[in-house]
């Protein structure tokens, strides 16, 4: 368990607060073979979660030229949407993030989504009000550039070193110690545990209750 009293909570959106990370997968493959280009591995896709949109597609659908990413954005978004509708909070978390809330603890979001895409998820979850500020991939650069939390710092009035940073994949544990900030990774996301575990200040998680004991939250889950 870590003692640092930490100023800022920040926490990635896909696969980390929503198991949205299989969704886009399937999303982007979809895409893809809508659009007549090879299908990408799971591998492949997995390892641009948490890039903005252009960045993703370039990298899981090579032969896809720039004009036709709005095609290819279009194809996934009508399959995904529908999908990610019918999600919630990994479990564990709303009782956590309400309470913390409760509490007086600050939160934020650094994401690859865009704000739109926040917007979207915030309606079907309801949990916008627990987060006082949120920085996305559509007015940021992307992951692991730290400019997200150099922003959060900016909207908060915090150090990055007051933060720490709760994400699924390896880029939002590079983002954190490009930022000096500490971080936790959650193992059920993008990045298998293995690599994880070479990236994280804190140390893995495997569920909410875990990561409560790493970050000395329990009390917030009782």
């Amino acid at each position: 368990m870590a003692n640092k009293d930490w100023q800022l909570f920040v926490f990635d959106w896909d696969g980390t607060l929503m198991d949205t990370t299989s969704l886009i997968m399937k999303g982007y493959q979809h895409a893809s073979v809508e659009l007549g280009y090879p299908k990408p591995s799971d591998e492949l896709v997995l390892s641009t979660i948490g890039l903005n949109r252009s960045d993703s597609i370039g990298i899981c659908c090579a032969d896809c030229p720039p004009g036709r990413y709005a095609e290819f954005t279009k194809a996934y978004m009508d399959w995904y949407a529908k999908q990610e509708s019918q999600l919630d909070l990994v479990p564990g978390f709303r009782k956590l993030l309400t309470n913390m809330h409760k509490d007086g603890r600050r939160l934020a979001i650094a994401t690859g989504k865009s704000r739109a895409g926040v917007e979207r998820v915030f309606k079907i979850t309801g949990v916008g009000d627990l987060f006082e500020a949120v920085q996305t991939a559509d007015t940021n650069f992307s992951k692991p550039n730290p400019m997200m939390l150099h922003s959060l710092a900016d909207e908060t009035g915090l150090e990055t070193t007051d933060m720490v940073m709760i994400g699924d994949s390896v880029l939002d544990m590079q983002m954190a110690s490009n930022a000096k900030a500490d971080s936790v990774a959650m193992t059920y996301g993008a990045s298998p545990a293995d690599k994880l575990k070479q990236y994280a200040s804190l140390g893995t998680a495997d569920n909410v209750e875990e990561l409560a004991k790493i970050l000395n939250l329990t009390q917030y889950l009782e």
